[in-house]
């Protein structure tokens, strides 16, 4: 099923912006020019949401690539290079990346 967005167009916005930025606190805005969609707006709240997910969801694909990659070479690193890699990419592990976890030996 389609979601069914707000939409404004890019003169409307213009001429009513304060309406456009209420409009993007219930959720995105689909601005339009000639009907054809040509950007989104949304809160700086939803963009910050939308930002943390991109940001975990590229650690988890960082993840995958380093798992796959360990299993073809079958060596490993320990959670807490683990843990150091992912900071350097601003996400910090949550208790799955616990010191508890077991180190594996590198090859």
């Amino acid at each position: 099923m389609n979601e069914l967005y707000q939409t404004i167009t890019a003169g409307d916005l213009k001429a009513n912006t304060n309406e456009a930025f209420a409009m993007a606190e219930k959720g995105p805005v689909v601005v339009l020019s000639r009907a054809t969609p040509k950007a989104v707006l949304v809160s700086p709240e939803e963009w910050n949401r939308i930002a943390k997910r991109l940001k975990m969801l590229e650690a988890l694909e960082e993840a995958q690539r380093i798992e796959a990659l360990n299993d073809a070479n079958q060596s490993w690193v320990s959670s807490q290079e683990v843990k150091e890699r992912l900071a350097k990419r601003g996400v910090h592990g949550g208790s799955s990346l616990s010191s508890g976890s077991r180190n594996l030996s590198r090859r």
